[in-house]
């Protein structure tokens, strides 16, 4: 069998006298889509951004198929995708450019994978398109919200994905993330 997507062992998180995290601990398996669901300040965007390698936990162990996320940062990191709660891309930036940058942060992430290494190669931009529900076509200077899948992620955290959004988009959203969960 192999090694579990996503394993927290008794992971703690304490900011000075307050514990974000105490003693969580949990497997999440190839294909499955999980959610994490608590009032706010409960602690999820904590246990994701530990998995993440954004936080650094107090004690307890977190793994990304097998690898520790602090002993084998750059691994981990470069199997996962997030979308935080609030994206923190320089306005500025379009979303073509938000891509290229996205693309060079992780240029050597997945040496195997189909997409050019260079990011400012137009298939990388075209794949990146692709695998939006909702292509780019005439929005190349609206703001970006779909950086988190140009490097291929194994594992994709959504961080409030249906915060403020309409019935339609959330159900396109939802679609798309089974899809995403049947190609894995």
């Amino acid at each position: 069998m192999s090694d579990p997507v996503i394993e927290l062992d008794r992971l703690t998180k304490r900011y000075g006298a307050l514990t974000a995290l105490h003693e969580v601990s949990l497997t999440v398996e190839r294909g499955e889509i999980f959610a994490l669901l608590g009032p706010n300040g409960a602690g999820k965007t904590t246990l994701i951004s530990i998995v993440s390698g954004l936080t650094r936990a107090t004690s307890g162990t977190a793994s990304v198929f097998g690898h520790d996320v602090v002993r084998d940062f750059r691994t981990t990191r470069r199997l996962i995708g997030l979308v935080p709660q609030e994206v923190n891309f320089d306005p500025f930036f379009s979303p073509l450019e938000a891509l290229r940058f996205q693309r060079g942060f992780f240029r050597s992430a997945r040496r195997s994978c189909a997409l050019p290494r260079d990011p400012d190669d137009p298939r990388a931009v075209g794949e990146a398109r692709r695998l939006h529900p909702h292509p780019l076509g005439g929005h190349e200077t609206t703001p970006p919200h779909r950086q988190a899948l140009v490097h291929q992620p194994r594992v994709l955290f959504l961080d409030e994905p249906t915060a403020g959004v309409d019935v339609a988009l959330r159900q396109d959203l939802w679609r798309y993330v089974r899809r995403l969960s049947a190609e894995v």
